[in-house]
């Protein structure tokens, strides 16, 4: 009776141990942005406890976008701005216009704004 209790328990650990961990992407924003707008609020904002920010990519950090998101095609990729993580999302398309929208949480805008200024 213990069997398939023990088949089942390993079947879970190797089921975890095949499930896939996000890409990572990490930017530095004082050499991978050379444009950057923070949106803190619009008349339609679908959800304001967020602030949007759209960047410039350098084309160092924008070939570097276009290879890593084409390697995680329909995988997940995990965002990092200045070594602080913002989220995770499938990748359903190659990143290759040199340009990203993405949002940061607004409590965590207060600490994130000293590292985006530099």
């Amino acid at each position: 009776m213990k069997l398939p209790l023990v088949l089942c328990g390993l079947w879970l650990l190797t089921s975890a141990a095949w499930a896939e961990q996000p890409a990572k992407l990490f930017y530095n924003a004082q050499t991978d942005f050379v444009d950057m707008h923070l949106t803190l609020k619009t008349a339609n904002e679908p959800n304001p406890r967020y602030i949007s920010v759209d960047v410039v990519l350098s084309p160092e950090a924008s070939a570097r976008t276009a290879v890593l998101s084409e390697q995680a095609m329909n995988k997940p990729l995990t965002l990092y701005v200045n070594g602080r993580q913002l989220g995770t999302a499938a990748v359903r398309g190659v990143i290759d216009t040199g340009q990203l929208r993405f949002f940061i949480p607004r409590e965590r805008l207060v600490e994130m704004m000293p590292s985006l200024m530099r």
